[in-house]
């Protein structure tokens, strides 16, 4: 069975990346959670939707309300309909949130929600963020995740097995262990 690495790239294309212009690279902390039951185990090419948010804070106090809230409305995507996962990562001074759903009615129905409506209204009204951005994409096709086996074959992932040697493939996202 493969074994899946946490790669970086290593020294001497971290050093080649910065010396690209405009290029940012900075430690950072990734955020991830996945969807319920079935939802959860699927990967992008699932993905009717996708969300993006970016916020800025110009205040500590801002920044610990919207976290606040953040927490309940993270507790509820637990269970939330048509969720697959999200990504929320720093890029300096902006945060950003990437999240995929199985529809964009998926993702309205959550935004919908009245805890939902409640948290918008308190930035609204307290002003939590220096700058919020919000959006959803409706997505028209991909070409599905392929598995690329030691034998030198492509294969779709859902297949389950190299459609060549027939070493069984990983499909990270239905294993019981969250990515590392």
């Amino acid at each position: 069975m493969t074994e899946l690495l946490v790669a970086p790239p290593p020294p001497d294309v971290i050093t080649a990346m910065a010396a690209i212009p405009r290029m940012s690279i900075t430690p950072s902390i990734l955020v991830t959670q996945q969807g319920p039951g079935e939802d959860g185990q699927l990967g992008p090419e699932a993905a009717g939707a996708i969300l993006l948010l970016q916020a800025t804070f110009a205040s500590q106090e801002g920044a610990d309300h919207f976290w606040s809230a953040a927490v309940g409305l993270m507790e509820l995507l637990a269970e939330a309909p048509g969720f697959i996962r999200r990504y929320s990562f720093p890029d300096g001074p902006t945060i950003s949130l990437i999240a995929l759903w199985r529809t964009a009615e998926d993702a309205h129905a959550f935004g919908n929600r009245p805890e939902h409506r409640a948290a918008v209204k308190g930035l609204f009204r307290e002003g939590w963020q220096h700058t919020h951005f919000s959006a959803i994409w409706e997505l028209s096709r991909n070409h599905g995740r392929i598995a690329f086996c030691t034998c030198g074959t492509a294969t779709p992932v859902t297949d389950g097995a190299c459609t060549s040697c027939g070493a069984p493939l990983l499909d990270i996202f239905r294993t019981s262990e969250p990515a590392a």
